[in-house]
């Protein structure tokens, strides 16, 4: 890659200029005094995020690009622009090189360890961060991702949606959820510190990520399927939102969890029985048909039964493994032999060592609908592309600073999410020109380094007169004695 970019500051304004409408009006569409300070506002925010530096407190985001703390606090904090208004854009400006019949939806969520109990959302919860359950907000995340054509690291990623998961006791939902009238008082006045609008309610994570995947869809965003976890796999009420939807699904499964029949297992329809009892209510399969966890029918195959795949280039060598697939139908009370109309292909793979929750030790297991013409190459390419939202979820955190609001709010906390998932796209969009130009795409630290160094390099010779080769020289070399980066 070129050691400069072709960007500058009015790259930055080119790319913001589209959002103007997110930050500037309502829903409604109408507006509000000194709008234009709103959006000046955005722009310092957006620019600071990109900045290099470990904390992104609003201190030093403000002293970044030299804005009024106070204002800029004022705009993440009380403004009353719209997160959601940015994240529908960015549903509607996803690049040609991102969308595609290739392309998949992905879900996930987000862990963000806390140390206090005031931040809004904050509980005892699974925290991916810290592979435990720990004190945490989570967000649900939605991506847009494209495998690479030759490398896993050339995958191409775009945001498409975010939204913080509140646990009960923040909704004030249901007594039972308090262990005594004190909890229930202090959440109340959490509730009320933060903000929380009346109209928001508890919605299980697996609700949430069906939302945002109905809002993608809505967009029409040409992609293939959607993708997601065993924390999405094993629920029934979100693999039926996607058929409702028409929306293929690969999900993980645990392996030792949902039980499945072969699909081409006899069906009994509800009605009278051979024996004595009331009639069949539901669609069961005989007696001696036994439904089966993922694990059991692994335990049973071959050696010669698993063919021996490899799905793209890793950073250490060839990715490869084992994999299986089988035609089923999925039980929804194994107990009791009963069954529904979902059927797909159960795919397995034996030798799995994902540090992730895809899988349990060396089996992993994925649940395969809508599907039914694919070849196994393209379902373990699907399973495989889920990985790309962790990196996201990396990039995002370590780079952009998501994962270091301060604020206690819900506007401010979604606030900052959404201008950190519009920096992203700002990051991801030069990454597909510079990757296109060069037949292989840098990480996106790299390119946000070289769009930091390149705006210095801009400013130098722009505001000091500096001819280029010492603008260069002076640029890169402040980045390297002022900051943590080389």
């Amino acid at each position: 890659m070129s050691s400069v970019l072709p960007h500058n500051n009015v790259a930055a304004r080119n790319f913001l200029t589209p959002f103007k409408s997110a930050f500037t009006t309502r829903l409604d569409g109408s507006t509000w005094p000194h709008w234009e300070r709103t959006w000046i506002h955005a722009d310092q925010y957006f620019r600071a995020l990109l900045r290099p530096g470990k904390r992104k407190s609003i201190t030093g985001l403000a002293s970044r690009v030299g804005a009024d703390q106070e204002r800029l606090e004022r705009f993440v904090r009380e403004s009353v622009w719209e997160p959601a208004a940015v994240q529908d854009q960015l549903r509607a400006t996803v690049p040609d090189a991102m969308d595609g019949p290739d392309a998949a939806i992905i879900v996930d969520g987000m862990g963000i360890p806390k140390q206090g109990h005031h931040s809004v959302g904050v509980g005892s919860q699974w925290c991916g961060a810290t592979t435990s359950v720990d004190n945490c907000q989570v967000t649900i995340n939605c991506t847009l991702a494209r495998p690479g054509a030759d490398r896993n690291a050339d995958q191409r990623t775009w945001p498409l949606g975010s939204r913080l998961y509140l646990p009960k006791e923040w909704t004030g939902e249901g007594e039972t959820v308090y262990d005594s009238q004190q909890q229930r008082e202090q959440y109340a006045q959490r509730r009320a510190d933060a903000a929380i609008p009346s109209d928001i309610s508890h919605q299980p994570k697996y609700d949430i990520a069906a939302d945002l995947i109905e809002r993608a869809v809505d967009a029409d965003i040409e992609h293939a399927c959607v993708l997601g976890d065993a924390n999405f796999g094993r629920r029934s009420s979100f693999r039926e939102r996607l058929r409702k939807l028409g929306e293929p699904y690969v999900l993980a499964l645990e392996t030792g969890g949902l039980h499945v029949v072969a699909e081409s297992a006899p069906v009994l329809e509800p009605g009278p029985t051979d024996k004595r009892g009331p009639p069949r209510q539901y669609h069961t399969v005989p007696d001696d048909v036994d439904p089966e966890p993922a694990a059991d029918i692994a335990d049973q195959l071959e050696d010669d039964d698993w063919t021996e795949l490899t799905w793209n280039e890793g950073t250490n060598g060839d990715l490869t493994g084992s994999f299986y697939r089988k035609r089923v139908r999925v039980c929804t009370d194994a107990y009791f032999g009963r069954v529904g109309e979902e059927t797909g292909w159960l795919l397995l793979q034996r030798d799995h060592h994902s540090g992730t929750n895809d899988g349990e030790g060396e089996l992993a297991a994925w649940l395969c609908w809508g599907l039914d013409e694919s070849s196994l190459d393209d379902l373990v390419e699907w399973a495989h592309l889920r990985w790309t939202i962790e990196q996201y979820h990396r990039d995002i955190k370590q780079v952009l600073g998501a994962d270091e609001f301060q604020g206690r709010t819900w506007r401010g906390f979604n606030h900052h999410m959404a201008v950190v998932m519009l920096t992203q796209a700002f990051v991801a969009t030069h990454r597909l020109e510079t990757g296109e130009d060069n037949g292989g795409f840098d990480s996106f630290e790299e390119v946000t380094r070289l769009l930091v160094r390149t705006a210095a390099i801009q400013r130098l010779m722009d505001e000091h007169g500096l001819d280029r080769t010492t603008a260069e020289t002076i640029g890169t070399d402040m980045l390297r004695g002022f900051s943590e980066w080389s």
